[in-house]
């Protein structure tokens, strides 16, 4: 089976690219593809827990990404460094996820077929 390691990168408003890569995730998860999802750098922003888009006319990104276990997208990894730069902590976030350092990026991406960052 093949298997890709999607990489976001980017905070959760302002542009689209957080809700492509979810899409793109949930999508190739339909295809009997096994995917696993890595934040980093402002990507991680879009896992905090309790996000009010009320009043930026933007959509709300925290259910979507809820639904990720439900569709097998797993592990769902967060780079330990960004999180602790945004003085963030896994309590503030909306999913169980898997710390993982900088220094381990290119053994984890060795483990997948295809390795795509937004």
């Amino acid at each position: 089976m093949a298997s890709l390691l999607m990489i976001c990168r980017k905070a959760p408003y302002g542009t689209s690219y957080a809700r492509e890569a979810i899409d793109i995730a949930l999508a190739a998860s339909a295809f009997d593809v096994d995917v696993a999802m890595l934040f980093t750098d402002d990507g991680v922003l879009q896992l905090v827990k309790g996000q009010n888009t009320d009043n930026t006319g933007s959509k709300n990104v925290e259910s979507v990404l809820s639904s990720l276990p439900l569709y097998d997208v797993a592990p769902i990894l967060v780079n330990e460094a960004a999180l602790s730069e945004r003085h963030l902590t896994t309590g503030d976030l909306n999913l169980p996820v898997e710390l993982c350092q900088p220094g381990e990026l290119p053994t984890l991406c060795a483990k997948y077929d295809r390795v795509l960052t937004i």
